[in-house]
């Protein structure tokens, strides 16, 4: 289900992202992931809530509210799949 989970369009960036920031709101995490449409970043940011790699927080009035989101433990631990796949195409020279 993780590999599921990580191997979906963005997820990769959003979680980089957010362990190198510990805390953005959605306009920061879109600055930062620029080719990215919007509303993939918003469904993809939903989806690892429910997961649970990310958790979220409100802040301000219901009109003038923002939504900071944050990397949980889950969501660190499953950065160690990426660093696998980079280093197993290191070692066995795999490239696109």
């Amino acid at each position: 289900m993780i590999l599921k989970m990580i191997n979906k369009k963005h997820v990769k960036e959003i979680l980089y992202v957010l362990n190198k920031f510990n805390e953005l709101y959605f306009a920061q995490i879109c600055n930062n992931i620029p080719k990215a449409h919007k509303n993939s970043i918003n469904r993809t940011l939903q989806e690892l809530c429910d997961f649970k790699m990310l958790s979220k927080r409100e802040e301000g009035t219901a009109k003038l509210s923002k939504t900071f989101y944050s990397i949980t433990d889950l969501g660190k631990e499953s950065l160690k799949f990426y660093e696998l796949e980079k280093e197993m195409e290191n070692k066995y020279k795999i490239t696109e």
